[in-house]
């Protein structure tokens, strides 16, 4: 039986290949590589005798890669990537408690125990391997959840009863059943007999019946724990959250790119959920400051959680919009930086008896003379160091079940980053280092947006991201084969023809660009 239910035909059994957006995408990066093998194949360059690297990797490149992109979009990675809070345990500590939380967690699962080690150059990084795609067979009883829930459960989460939207008629707990995703969110709660199109997950045992699920309008607790999923995963919740960060490894290696000063001050500019704020926090052990800027009070409230549990005091979080963030008169009505304004202390700013709302017009509330030193607007040049991980399509996060983005709102986002950008070089001081990253495979948010910028901006460089474990940027996306080895990307197309991929490789879709202000 196919993981994929009410298909036309076999070439339907990646749910991916339902997605006309992804399959627009996938085709733009297969028409531009299949142009540099056109131009590049079976040449030799009479001035080196040999074709460069990134032409031969490019000459390489498996040209049949649109239904492989669908396949790996539609997948988890088979890579855990867990990052550990290096300011409360050390590396080896930590991958002995993954290990024994991972020991019991599959007693009675049929997928062999994952292997736990570190990364091979970031040194904070903690790779957990499964054993990926499993050949499961579909029990008979059947239990429907939704897309999202159906993204959590590939990536290992169990399924708890306010993601279950339909269930076999006689279902009772104890029972083993099949676990489908709605891939239309079609199905109707309550639903018994599903016919719609839908994706099999795994099998697992219920731990309600089906009154019991469907009894109140919101339903708690654990429904089903999956113990032969299609694809294995680990699961972590909110194991060991104060010293462990499931984060994957491009968000990662972002920080490591920007790599500020000890004490330093940094802007954040899109800081939600989060990851990234409290890994330039921990980068710069607690010191200096990591401004958060984001435009929604519940991100920022989950930001505040995070530093919380991790034990981080340097964050400070506003409500604001990036895209305005630039201002020449300062909070007493004379031109100032950042720089120029008292140093916020640490103490307490993220207490529960704090609660900080910014307006655009830096209005507060519960906000001490300390804190609002730091808020926004601010004047140009007033950071070195700038992360903007901007607003994007999403288009490379895994797995993608039935993405609903449409092209009309895929072309919206070149437009705000433009805008993100522009403030983000008027913010930063000569000298200063901006990384631009997004996780969507969309050349025009990616390579394109880095030849704009740099057409935009004489005193702007293009500078190596390092360390360096993604590939060459897009070749025709308007960057040059220089240009292209200084960013990198990750996938999500398949990087070599073995099928035996590293942690490097086989990743979420990926996009990181450093820049440097020269004076």
């Amino acid at each position: 039986m196919d993981v994929l239910e009410n298909s036309s035909s076999k070439d339907q059994f990646i749910p991916g290949n339902f997605n006309p957006l992804l399959q627009e995408v996938s085709e733009f990066i297969n028409k531009s590589l299949k142009h540099v093998n056109h131009n590049y194949q079976g040449q030799v360059s009479k001035i080196q005798g040999e074709l460069s690297l990134n032409q031969q990797k490019f000459a390489e490149t498996d040209l049949n890669i649109l239904g492989k992109t669908l396949t790996i979009l539609s997948l988890p990675p088979r890579f855990t990537t867990v990052r550990v809070n290096v300011l409360k345990i050390t590396l080896r500590k930590a991958l002995a408690l993954i290990e024994e939380h991972l020991r019991h967690q599959y007693i009675g699962k049929t997928s062999p125990l994952p292997l736990v080690y570190p990364h091979h150059l970031l040194p904070d990084l903690l790779i957990i391997e499964s054993s990926g795609i499993q050949g499961v067979q579909p029990a008979t009883k059947e239990v429907i959840v939704g897309r999202m829930c159906g993204s959590a459960v590939l990536r290992g989460a169990e399924v708890f009863a306010p993601g279950v939207v339909g269930a076999s008629p006689d279902l009772h707990a104890g029972d083993r059943v099949a676990v489908f995703a709605d891939l239309d969110d079609a199905c109707l709660r309550g639903c018994k007999h599903f016919s719609g199109r839908k994706m099999f997950l795994g099998n697992g045992i219920v731990n309600q019946s089906r009154k019991d699920l469907f009894k109140t309008s919101k339903p708690t607790g654990l429904a089903v724990s999956v113990k032969e999923p299609i694809f294995d995963a680990p699961s972590f919740g909110s194991c060991h959250s104060e010293l462990l960060f499931l984060q994957n490894l491009p968000s990662v290696l972002c920080s490591h790119i920007l790599n500020p000063d000890k004490h330093a001050q940094v802007l954040d500019m899109c800081a939600a959920p989060g990851g990234k704020t409290t890994h330039i926090a921990t980068l710069m052990y607690n010191t200096g400051q990591v401004i958060a800027i984001d435009k929604s009070q519940n991100k920022l409230n989950q930001i505040r959680l995070t530093a919380q549990k991790l034990g981080l005091t340097n964050i400070k979080a506003f409500k604001y919009d990036s895209t305005k963030l630039i201002s020449p008169i300062g909070l007493d009505g004379t031109a100032c930086n950042i720089g120029q304004r008292k140093i916020c202390l640490p103490n307490n700013i993220f207490s529960e008896s704090n609660t900080y709302k910014i307006s655009s017009k830096l209005n507060s509330v519960g906000m001490d003379q300390e804190y609002n030193s730091c808020a926004p607007p601010y004047k140009p040049s007033s950071f070195r160091w700038i992360l903007l991980d901007a607003p994007c399509s999403a288009l490379g996060q895994r797995p993608q079940i039935q993405t609903k983005t449409n092209m009309k709102e895929l072309q919206s986002f070149p437009i705000i980053q433009h805008k993100l950008l522009e403030n983000a070089v008027e913010l930063l001081q000569p000298g200063g280092k901006l990384v631009y990253s997004t996780c969507t495979i969309v050349p025009e948010e990616n390579e394109n947006m880095v030849k704009w910028l740099l057409d935009k901006y004489a005193n702007v460089e293009l500078i190596e991201t390092t360390p360096k474990l993604g590939k060459p940027g897009l070749p025709n996306c308007g960057l040059n084969e220089e240009e292209c080895g200084k960013v990198q990307r990750f996938g999500p197309f398949p990087c070599n023809n073995s099928g035996n991929w590293s942690v490097d490789e086989d990743t979420i879709g990926f996009f990181i660009s450093a820049f440097r202000k020269l004076s």
